[in-house]
């Protein structure tokens, strides 16, 4: 499977900019459409954030890794709510394995850069940290840890749906 590249994150997120809400509105209509477990799922967990930008930033986020992977291959298979879960679940109980005894910016560095999309995953982690913008971040710890976790999950299943790809015969 290709790695996303910041490159290519940073050419749909070009994109993103340039669209208008019209355009952006057909993009989150043809998303529910494809990934209906996925989306909701995310978007149903963002409503619960206290701060309003923080649920712009989790929709922004879930844009950029939507567009992302669409740009490797059309027509995604959709993920399951069962898929979803059980990656959730399992993920969930990693990363508390690993941070039980606080947060350890090595141990995460190190969990980025094994991950199977980590430029993807560095993104995700820059625009919930706020990293740059004065370092204010939009989420409380808890919800910043919540929804990386939610987006490795995502990145990971979407990884995995454009990675399995049937082999087209040769007629030759």
């Amino acid at each position: 499977m290709t790695r996303i590249t910041e490159d290519e994150i940073d050419a749909v997120n070009h994109r993103i900019q340039h669209m208008d809400e019209d355009q952006i509105g057909k993009i989150w209509d043809e998303f529910a459409k494809e990934q209906p477990a996925l989306v909701g799922y995310v978007l149903g967990e963002s409503r619960e954030l206290k701060v309003a930008d923080a649920r712009e930033d989790v929709a922004y986020i879930l844009t950029i890794i939507l567009l992302s992977f669409r740009e490797l291959q059309q027509n995604i298979p959709a993920v399951t709510e069962e898929e979803f879960e059980r990656s959730f679940n399992a993920e969930f109980e990693e990363m508390e394995e690993v941070f039980h005894d606080g947060f350890d910016e090595t141990d995460a560095m190190a969990i980025m850069d094994s991950f199977c999309q980590p430029e993807l995953l560095q993104f995700v982690a820059a625009i919930i940290y706020n990293e740059g913008d004065e370092d204010i971040s939009n989420f409380t710890e808890e919800e910043a840890g919540l929804f990386i976790v939610i987006f490795k999950t995502v990145i990971a299943l979407l990884h995995d749906k454009t990675g399995r790809q049937p082999r087209i015969m040769d007629p030759r």
